[in-house]
């Protein structure tokens, strides 16, 4: 409820994620585990996958950070979704966020260094909004967390040390014509840079694909691949 205090909230959410834990279990070994499951078509973001405990930034585009999650999601990973309070379950839900296995945190406030730490311990994949209250101690601590556990987090923002930096430098969307028709399909252009990807890279995916239908899951699709300058 609104009225709650932060400790009161910060409470529910740990209950919660405690309950996730007896359910699933927390115990993993990230060296041995594989990638988690990645959508064919934005695999030419992240060549070597969804791969365990790594930091992912995203910059410019909240739609990519939850696909980026969505396959994992639709296979059974439990996601967390921290400081994104635009966020609600429609938009994972478009996205192909599984909702029954989702924990939205949209508030933290001033204890986000212990909601996202509690989330990184019980959550295959942890997505984190911009502006949090986390110092650049906290995130050392949260990244190397994350190595442990075996998590992937996701953050939209630059994050110092990030595995993998994802920047949109411009999109453009389609559907709509002169006074008619509805948006369907948002083509972007990422950079893809990072401390395992060489040079950087200029990739355009398209998100938002619409099969003809007027609800449905989204896909997304890769159209170029090409070095930057």
């Amino acid at each position: 409820m609104s009225g709650d205090s932060t400790e009161t909230r910060l409470a529910r959410a740990r209950a919660a994620l405690g309950a996730v834990h007896q359910k699933v279990g927390v115990e993993r070994v990230p060296d041995e585990a594989p990638a988690l499951p990645l959508a064919e078509a934005l695999g030419a973001l992240l060549p070597q996958g969804l791969r365990r405990g790594q930091v992912v930034s995203v910059e410019g585009a909240t739609s990519l950070m939850l696909a980026l999650g969505a396959a994992a999601s639709a296979a059974g990973s439990w996601t967390a979704i921290v400081g994104l309070p635009r966020v609600g379950v429609v938009a994972a839900a478009r996205r192909g966020i599984e909702l029954s296995r989702l924990a939205l945190m949209p508030h933290p406030g001033v204890q986000a260094a212990q909601v996202v730490g509690a989330c990184v311990d019980g959550m295959d994949v942890v997505m984190l909004g911009p502006r949090l209250a986390l110092s650049h101690a906290d995130r050392r601590r949260l990244a190397s967390r994350a190595r442990e556990r075996g998590s992937v987090v996701i953050v939209a923002e630059q994050w110092d040390g990030a595995n993998v930096s994802l920047t949109v430098e411009g999109s453009h969307w389609r559907g709509l014509g002169s006074g008619d028709g509805r948006l369907r399909e948002r083509e972007m252009t990422v950079i893809v840079a990072g401390r395992s990807q060489g040079s950087g890279r200029r990739v355009n995916v398209t998100l938002d694909v619409d099969p003809g239908v007027a609800w449905a899951r989204p896909g997304a699709r890769t159209v170029i691949d090409e070095e930057v300058a």
